[in-house]
């Protein structure tokens, strides 16, 4: 298949037939789709926003929420501190997580004294139970702003209806069932990470140019709103990381290590990392903002290899399981 429009190596796909075209239009952009995650794990969409999803007018919002609350003072943000992997919700300070492929919590612990991640972030889950499964742990919102939450929450959901379409179209593009998945993620089991990568001075530069180290994603699929600053890269086939610019109008959709199991490695969890932009003469790098919705299986969902998918490559494991161990490893807890 020939794709047209790349930003490096990510193809860019018109999302909009699938949500509103015909049966052959749908089904062609679901093969396009599935295609740009086997050979590169990632793809940017364009036209993507529906009246039952995201809008562009709550990307915009979302984004100005963001910064009322990264501009809060140290105090305040602290207060709402990240506590456990298992509740992963709350305010993350600069340095304290190292996003990695390392395993050893001792690696782990020196690359976070060394090179630690140059960014905060806030991490949002439901806000809600619906049954003794779902996650018991509260949202940690601040007082101070309380439109965060009121605008926070429906755009949570609009994220996990985006992710359930994303969803389908992979499974059409798989030769599933369009709802296959659609109830082994209804539990919105997911992870709404607002991010802020602040200005970094020459001499921090130094020590370290990431902004975010390599690594995969855990979940599903990844939903990553962007700002203009860039820094994104793709690891390429040959081990080489390829700037991936970003795009107006789109949203970045990668695959995760659960779905790649789920597909038995048909589709690829890339590699990938946020680099420091060139400061171009300044004294500082530009400021960065992103959004990323980590979509996930229910938690209590089992991932096992699709059948007819090939011989199984993975053994069977808890959703939950699988997230609370790959968060604990990467924050060191």
């Amino acid at each position: 298949m020939q794709i047209t429009a790349t930003s490096g190596i990510v193809p860019i796909v018109d999302f909009q037939p699938f949500l509103t075209g015909s049966p052959e239009e749908k089904q062609a952009t679901a093969v396009e789709l599935v295609h740009a995650l086997k050979d590169v794990g990632f793809v940017m969409l364009k036209d993507f926003y529906s009246e039952q999803g995201v809008s562009e007018a709550q990307v915009e919002d979302a984004f100005e929420h963001s910064r009322r609350f990264f501009a809060l003072s140290a105090e305040e943000k602290d207060a709402l501190a990240w506590t456990t992997p298992e509740a992963s919700r709350g305010y993350v300070s600069q340095g304290r997580e190292r996003v990695t492929q390392a395993t050893s919590k001792d690696d782990i612990a020196q690359l976070r004294a060394q090179a630690p991640d140059l960014k905060e972030s806030m991490e949002i889950g439901k806000d809600y139970q619906e049954g003794p499964e779902d996650s018991p742990h509260p949202n940690r919102w601040p007082e101070s702003l309380p439109e965060f939450k009121a605008f926070m929450n429906p755009f949570f959901y609009s994220c996990h209806i985006l992710q359930v379409q994303v969803m389908s179209a992979i499974a059409c593009g798989l030769s599933l069932p369009p709802n296959y998945f659609d109830q082994k993620v209804a539990q919105q089991s997911h992870n709404l990470r607002l991010l802020n990568y602040p200005p970094v001075t020459q001499a921090e530069a130094s020590k370290s140019d990431s902004r975010a180290g390599a690594h995969s994603d855990y979940g599903t699929v990844t939903l990553l709103f962007q700002d203009d600053v860039g820094g994104l890269e793709v690891q390429d086939k040959e081990g080489k990381f390829v700037p991936a610019k970003p795009v107006p109008g789109t949203v970045v959709i990668n695959v995760g290590d659960l779905l790649q199991q789920w597909t038995n490695d048909i589709l690829k969890s890339t590699i990938h990392r946020v680099v420091l932009p060139d400061t171009k003469g300044s004294a500082l790098t530009p400021q960065r903002n992103s959004i990323a919705f980590f979509g996930n299986p229910s938690l209590r969902e089992v991932i096992t290899c699709i059948p007819g998918l090939g011989e199984p490559k993975y053994a069977p494991v808890l959703c939950e399981d699988y997230l609370v161990r790959r968060l604990g490893e990467t924050f060191g807890v």
